[in-house]
């Protein structure tokens, strides 16, 4: 067992944060969290156990992004485009050049490397339709550490030709890929099986895609109401379904494993099914502004009850890193509060870092194994050094307003290593 010592921080509520100045973190040889608390205290009780002093570094959980496409990353800042325009230009041609197993593993190398370096420990990540690339990926992802949900991207229809595929062989390939790894590496890997949107899947694709989930257990990821225009081509290839998230109802594909990307424009009906099935929405702000989609009401999806939790949406948005969307979360949702005059509207550091973590967990069923710092969780956690975004140094000051300056200052340089179930994925220097 190994006792880290180090200031520990993590949240349990959006407006609770749980704060162990002089903290110790004691991790058994399996990755599981033992003891959390005070270090004095921790280091009487478990006397033989290896200390590795920390200090003045901060241990943090590990980060969750909830959505974002491993072949957009070489894509990042394609800008000047709308949703559709911005696929048909930018994404398609990207995600096409995933036809080569070989490209497609070097870009999963540098992928997952970067979210580790940033870190995020857990990510639910889209490939493309293409299974060799999917299988690689998941080896990639097998072999650095980190813990992924992940799928091969399903499109039947109104899709590129490169990008076409038919509804046997999406459902097939999406089937052979869960069984060879969901569940895999005891559990670090899992299956989020990815038709795309609702205009390029067909009836049959979607209820496919509800049925697999339902009989292996597997996430369902998809995007939902991002764009204007994207609704309105939903309306017209679906006209008997009275709404965009009626479509996916309607079909099967909403359960509590779905975890829909974007949410923006959702009526009152729509936010009530999402409820009622348990499915999660994944809030992307920077790709909604970047592509000039929208601004989320979160503030007031949150006071509904919806299960909300932080994407970056990459290539969307233009950076892995999770510190990046909280500000902008943040960043957002004080300008529609100014723009809109919605007092309610505005969300804040230690809401938004909840978002990342604990909620991010609960959106996956993971939140007894993730998410967190408590006892018998896993030990999913990141080695930051908040001086390096303090230009003040300051030995002392509030937690929120540190958490605030990691939030809004964020710089790659703060965090100094990352670990998923006990095992260091990336040490900064290393």
């Amino acid at each position: 067992m190994i006792l880290y010592r180090a200031h520990l921080l993590w949240s349990d509520s959006l407006t609770e944060l749980r704060d162990v100045k002089e903290g110790g973190l004691l991790v058994d040889d399996s990755g599981r969290i033992v003891a959390s608390g005070p270090f004095a205290e921790i280091s009487r009780q478990h006397v033989g156990a290896a200390i590795l002093d920390l200090r003045p570094h901060w241990i943090l959980p590990g980060l969750i992004d909830l959505h974002v496409h491993l072949p957009q990353y070489q894509s990042v800042a394609m800008d000047g485009l709308e949703l559709l325009p911005w696929l048909k230009t930018h994404i398609f041609p990207a995600e096409a050049r995933f036809a080569d197993a070989a490209f497609a593993k070097a870009a999963a190398r540098k992928f997952f490397g970067d979210l580790l370096s940033l870190g995020t420990t857990t990510a639910v990540v889209y490939s493309t339709i293409h299974q060799e690339a999917t299988d690689a990926a998941f080896g990639v992802a097998e072999s650095c550490g980190i813990r992924c949900a992940m799928g091969k991207m399903m499109m039947d229809q109104n899709a590129p030709e490169a990008l076409s595929e038919s509804t046997e062989t999406s459902l097939h390939q999406s089937a052979e890929l869960i069984q060879q790894w969901h569940g895999k590496a005891d559990g670090r890997l899992l299956y989020a099986l990815a038709p795309r949107f609702a205009p390029m899947c067909s009836p049959a694709l979607m209820r496919g895609v509800g049925s697999l989930s339902e009989s292996t257990g597997a996430y369902i990821q998809t995007h939902l109401a991002e764009n204007l225009a994207e609704i309105a081509w939903v309306k017209q290839l679906f006209p008997d379904c009275a709404t965009y998230t009626e479509v996916y109802h309607h079909h099967g594909m909403l359960n509590g494993r779905t975890l829909l990307g974007h949410g923006i424009h959702l009526d009152a009906s729509e936010r009530a099914l999402i409820r009622a099935a348990g499915a999660s929405i994944v809030h992307c702000p920077s790709s909604n502004a970047f592509l000039q989609s929208g601004v989320m009401p979160l503030r007031r999806w949150l006071n509904e009850d919806l299960s909300i939790g932080l994407g970056t949406d990459v290539a969307g948005g233009p950076t892995l890193s999770l510190w990046n969307e909280m500000a902008m979360a943040c960043t957002v949702s004080k300008l529609r509060s100014a723009l809109l005059e919605e007092a309610e509207a505005t969300m804040e550091p230690v809401e938004v870092f909840h978002l990342a973590t604990r909620n991010a967990a609960r959106a996956l069923g993971l939140q007894d194994r993730i998410g967190g710092l408590a006892v018998g969780m896993d030990a999913d956690f990141l080695v930051v050094d908040p001086r390096q975004v303090d230009p003040g140094e300051r030995a002392e000051d509030a937690v929120e307003h540190i958490l605030s300056r990691l939030v809004y200052r964020a710089d790659p340089r703060m965090v100094k290593a990352t670990y998923v179930r006990g095992q260091r994925c990336f040490a900064q220097g290393s």
